[in-house]
């Protein structure tokens, strides 16, 4: 056997095996995979990537030996003779099919239209923030306030829309307005899913246009201690990114325990456009987190803190002085001088801290049941600073905010799944909010007070070989507002809304390589107190906004069906989602007539209304293998929004969205590495033509098309695996303007930008 294998005394026996796991359907990292050689019986672990290290093998036969829970045993024979990397695909069992069924059912999204990122797909857009990132799903684009906040668009709907889960929490803060993105480092995440629709009764009856669910990385099951370090930089803004984690499981068999810290800084500076520097548009950000687990055979609980701050530049040419030069700015469309570049963060900005504390303890109940609780506390400190000029003495007040908010969130949560009869699953549970927001500066809302309660029950039928898989949902909320007092008005209004929601949706398997999905989900949002009792300038979008008191609860019944098709050997896959959904008193920002001239400055002014609307379209993507090497893939978002009362179309929509990519493996070993490849992406969005006439302050801007390339590199330095990754956003610098962004009207959008990243996993 020895000699067999090249085990001869006096070789050179510093080889090095490593390579990646994956799963064969659906090419997802399998994490903690165990790899054998039985002939020296070196073994090792793959890693929260599926990356896996072996050394100081002698030139030779070896059998490769992994396994894993519920996938079939992989075994190879391979002669080695030098550094090699190999690729191991490993299929699931049957069992395994029928657990994942049964265990994906507690965070149940199979019968809507949904789609992951995980991996290099989602590494590749982090430092850009999580808006960004998740663009590269169909029916996902973002909403700007200038060049550095962006939050997440689902088919037409955004902010108090969306639920965003963060590490099992819902994120709260001041996330109402168009220019307050949700306060959440990317780096924490590991994988990020996007439910589109309503029907996710589980996690709020607002979920009218679906949730984000942002999952980290398990932590560690096997005593030990690893984590990575990561860096970025952008050559636009000439920002620069760290980010580091370590995790470790102490070998304790009494009291198993296993935690992971983690950190991130971020810095950048005024960015560019193909002509000019936008002033004023630096950013910097400080974030933490730490996470503490315990567990045992038939329980868990854990503990989860973050801290996350940010100082952020807003666009210095959009607060203008008068309506003369508002005017002006707006026909001009750019600055008036070229600016230069400066790291420093000048007045109008925003500074917001968030934090996280999350306590979450599971039990089982014997084989068929588990309980499961959850408390937690968010609080929100932001702070938002006018554009101030001196034309006198600076008032002594002149350090402090304009706007000052405060918000601090408890919540708690139960959670009760069963499994009965082996076909049906059911989760039943409760969940209460208590909030506070104080106005400490500022009279853009006033402070308030909101209590929610919500009781759910969701059941889902699967009789596994039977095609047909059925699942349904029923919700209950009561929610009490109370508002005041008022600048004007010392009273105290007092507001109780409440109501059902509820959804149906059904599995169909057509056969091996394709499913039919049918969803159809009826939801409720009651208004913010933003949307009913705004009244001054938003600094942060430099607009002047007007709520409306009488704005009444909306009510979506959203539908979806939705193809999925996969060729036998998965080297093509076809997604396919349209969807109608109609809103009853659909809540907006209308601009108004004419700006608005404050002793602030002139801005174009907004009210919120009201009008029932329908939004409906399409949602494709289409990838085919080409060979051993090549990926071609293509991606269609189609949203039309209609205002069903005034009998015109909504304004501020997505416009039509292609995205066409072409990608290149480097082959490692003759077979193709998804970590080693080169690709280049074109981006191509239409003209708004669907809008209102004559309402906005200027028409659409104009299509266009936007190239990006990137390239990723995966390699080892002796012992250390490295990955490293590059992008160049905007390849060609194109000169454009993006239709959501709310600052379109001062200026374009940013020019070419390098990217550079670097991951470094650490093991010990």
């Amino acid at each position: 056997m020895l000699a067999s294998s090249g085990l001869v005394s006096g070789q050179n026996c510093h080889i090095h095996l490593f390579g990646y796991i994956r799963d064969t359907s659906t090419a997802a990292p399998l994490s903690y995979t165990s790899v054998y050689i039985p002939e020296t019986g070196q073994g090792a672990l793959a890693d929260e990537q599926g990356y896996f290290h072996l050394e100081g093998l002698c030139p030779g036969d070896y059998t490769i030996q992994a396994t894993r829970i519920g996938y079939q045993d992989y075994v190879r024979r391979f002669n080695i003779q030098k550094d090699t990397g190999i690729n191991i695909q490993m299929n699931q069992t049957g069992v395994q099919l029928d657990r994942v069924e049964i265990r994906g059912l507690r965070v149940r999204e199979d019968s809507h239209a949904s789609q992951t990122l995980d991996g290099l797909a989602l590494d590749a857009g982090k430092g850009l923030g999580l808006a960004e990132s998740l663009k590269a799903i169909p029916g996902v684009s973002s909403l700007n306030t200038g060049s550095t906040i962006a939050k997440p668009v689902i088919q037409g709907l955004h902010s108090n829309r969306i639920v965003i889960l963060n590490n099992g929490v819902r994120q709260e803060g001041q996330q109402w307005g168009s220019e307050h993105a949700p306060e959440i480092d990317p780096f924490t995440a590991q994988q990020a899913t996007v439910i589109k629709g309503a029907g996710s009764v589980r996690y709020g009856s607002d979920a009218l246009g679906g949730v984000i669910l942002l999952r980290p990385a398990p932590l560690p099951e096997q005593p030990g201690l690893g984590g990575n370090l990561q860096w970025q930089g952008l050559s636009n803004g000439q920002g620069s990114i760290a980010s580091g984690m370590l995790e470790a499981r102490l070998p304790w068999s009494k009291l198993p325990l296993a935690g992971r810290i983690q950190g991130t800084l971020k810095r950048s500076g005024n960015l560019r456009t193909p002509d000019y520097f936008l002033q004023n548009t630096g950013l910097s950000e400080s974030n933490f987190s730490w996470t503490l687990r315990s567990d045992h055979d038939r329980w868990y609980s854990e503990a989860y803190y973050s801290r996350y701050y940010s100082q952020v530049g807003i666009l210095r040419d959009a607060h203008i002085g008068n309506l003369s030069d508002l005017s002006a700015a707006i026909l001009r469309g750019r600055p008036l001088d070229d600016g230069r570049f400066s790291y420093s963060i000048d007045r109008p900005q925003q500074r917001i801290l968030h934090e996280l504390l999350r306590w979450t303890t599971e039990l089982e109940l014997g084989d068929k049941s588990r309980f499961q609780w959850q408390l937690s506390r968010q609080f929100n400190r932001r702070f938002e600073y006018d554009a101030h000029r001196q034309f006198n003495t600076l008032p002594s007040d002149f350090g402090l905010p304009q706007i000052s908010l405060e918000i601090t969130t408890y919540r708690i949560e139960a959670d009760l799944e069963q499994h009965l009869w082996k076909t049906l699953e059911l989760h039943s549970g409760v969940n209460g909010m208590s909030q506070r927001n104080t106005t400490d500066r500022g009279g853009l809302i006033p402070a308030y007070r909101n209590y929610v309660g919500g009781i759910y029950w969701t059941g889902a039928w699967k009789n596994y070989p039977a095609p047909l898989e059925v699942e349904w949902g029923l919700r209950y909320d009561l929610q009490h507002l109370s508002a005041g007092p008022f600048e004007k008005d010392t009273s105290i209004q007092n507001r109780l809304f409440r109501n059902f929601s509820g959804s149906f949706g059904t599995v169909y398997t057509l056969s091996k390589a394709s499913k039919l999905r049918f969803n159809s989900g009826t939801a409720w949002r009651a208004p913010h107190v933003s949307e009913m009792y705004s009244e001054g300038v938003h600094h942060g979008s430099a607009s002047f906004e007007q709520g409306n008191q009488a704005l009444q609860p909306e009510r979506a019944w959203n539908n979806s069906l939705t193809f999925e098709w996969s060729s036998p050997r998965g080297q093509a896959n076809l997604f396919i989602s349209g969807y109608y959904n109609l809103i009853r008193q659909f809540i907006y920002l209308q601009p108004m007539p004419a700006p608005v001239l404050t002793i602030r400055g002139a801005f174009p002014g907004f009210r919120y209304t009201q009008a029932d609307a329908r939004l409906s379209g399409l949602d494709a993507r289409l990838s085919t293998h080409v060979g051993n090497r090549w990926l071609l893939e293509s991606q269609t978002s189609i949203v039309q929004g209609w205002n069903r009362r005034d009998k015109e179309y909504l304004i501020y929509m997505p416009p039509v969205q292609f995205r066409y990519t072409a990608r290149y493996s480097l082959n490692l070993e003759a077979l193709p590495c998804p970590e080693r490849y080169v690709q280049l992406t074109a981006i191509h969005v239409l003209r708004q033509r669907w809008v209102p006439d004559g309402v906005d302050y200027t028409p659409p801007p104009d299509g266009y098309l936007r190239l990006d390339a990137e390239a990723a590199y995966t390699t080892h330095i002796r012992k250390q695996h490295l990955e490293i990754g590059l992008s160049v956003l905007n390849l060609l610098n194109t000169r454009y303007r993006d239709y959501l962004n709310r600052l379109r009207y001062f200026a374009e959008e940013p020019g070419r930008n390098l990217v550079i990243r670097i991951r470094l996993p650490l093991s010990f």
